[in-house]
């Protein structure tokens, strides 16, 4: 494995990535890319003077995420000790790729890394996500360690839920080891941050509340129909640009039962067994897929999830690796020219912009049906192991 051009790789692509972000170089509307950077600080200053967002429908992060805003606020401000963090968090993603990589002798995974920025875009370093991916990447490299799997796991989720759905990942033998270092991890981590912020999970209750974003699963067929014949209006509600319109509250709940139903399946395939030959890998980045597809919010930098784990799945390609991962390119690389080059005009209801944001969204359901039949697959050959193990 040649590390040496990768290394280079990166380098050029995470300066393309700061230079557009700073507005150092020509990008589209380069000054969204580190925009939300402008909000952790806002947070982050009035943390730093004991004033918690508790009433903000804007904060949807977990408490630990407050330390990282607060870090990068106290290390510089003006979203240079941000974007500062999140360019060693994502040094430490690719380094933790390139060193497996060179153990397996499989440069693929920090190749996907590497190339992500330049699919996505510069937004990669704008938005926390990265810190999150860092933690699921670490955790799947260490899937056999049962003390630091759970242990990254409980880090993610401290920071967002969705690492909570690695922990579907769980090789056989090893569940009652690693539910027992997440659980003791998280809770004495949920301690110490209710300590310093006594309201610090309240975000909870604020998803209820949450209605369609226009990027999301949900919302195209209003996308559709605005672009069409009918006029849909939206607005700005929890930080997210919003479907306002008659049946959004029916559509969330509909694609909250399927996600659910989506997601109940593949923990069904997983205890009882049928799931133990599978990489966990595609497990975890199925669960993710499902996640995003299923959710009210389907923000461009979600993506940066995806790649993380797309990237530790290449050390053990699954069937029809190569076409999952150039849908999920296309659709990565069509968010990365909706927002922020025609986010407004995805937002008016713009033909083209619709109709991009329309292959979008299919190609990131056809990448998870692809995943999804391939589990399934797996699901069929291996009949139920439902036993009782003191380990399992």
């Amino acid at each position: 494995m040649r590390v040496m051009p990768l290394a280079l790789g990166w380098v050029a692509t995470r300066a393309w990535v700061l230079l557009s972000g700073f507005g150092l170089i020509f990008y589209p509307e380069s000054e969204f890319l580190f925009s939300d950077v402008r909000l952790y600080d806002w947070w982050a200053g009035n943390i730093a003077d004991s004033f918690f967002p508790i009433n903000d429908p804007m904060w949807q992060y977990p408490p630990l995420a407050a330390v990282v805003f607060l870090a990068g606020y106290l290390l510089a401000g003006n979203t240079v000790g941000f974007v500062f963090l999140a360019t060693v968090a994502d040094l430490a993603i690719f380094l933790l790729l390139v060193r497996a990589g060179r153990e397996q002798e499989n440069s693929t995974p920090a190749f996907i890394w590497m190339l992500t920025p330049l699919i996505m875009g510069p937004i990669i370093l704008g938005r926390f996500d990265v810190f999150v991916t860092l933690a699921a990447v670490a955790a799947l490299l260490y899937v056999g360690q049962a003390r630091k799997f759970g242990i990254a796991i409980a880090i993610g989720a401290l920071l967002k839920v969705w690492p909570l759905l690695l922990l579907l990942a769980t090789p056989k033998g090893s569940a009652l080891k690693v539910i027992t270092w997440f659980a003791g991890t998280f809770a004495a981590g949920s301690l110490l941050l209710s300590l310093w912020w006594s309201e610090s999970f309240s975000f909870i209750g604020g998803q209820r509340s949450r209605g369609l974003q226009i990027e999301s699963v949900g919302a195209l067929p209003y996308q559709l129909w605005n672009a069409g014949p009918g006029n849909v209006s939206s607005a700005f509600q929890f930080g997210a640009i919003e479907v306002v319109a008659s049946g959004t509250s029916i559509v969330s709940l509909l694609i909250t039962l399927v996600g659910v139903a989506l997601l109940g399946t593949l923990f069904f395939w997983r205890v009882t067994g049928r799931l133990n030959s599978a990489n966990p890998a595609d497990i975890a980045l199925l669960a993710v897929l499902i996640s995003i597809v299923t959710s009210r919010v389907l923000s461009p930098q979600y993506m940066v999830w995806v790649f993380g784990l797309l990237a530790v799945s290449a050390f053990k390609p699954p069937k029809n690796f190569k076409k999952i991962s150039i849908l999920i390119c296309i659709s990565a690389g069509i968010g990365q020219v909706i927002y922020p080059w025609w986010y407004l005009s995805l937002q008016q209801g713009g033909v083209l912009a619709v109709a991009a944001h329309a292959i979008r969204i299919l190609t990131l359901l056809w990448a998870t049906s692809i995943a999804w039949n391939n589990l399934r697959e797996v699901s069929r050959k291996n009949p139920s192991q439902i036993a009782i193990h003191p380990t399992s």
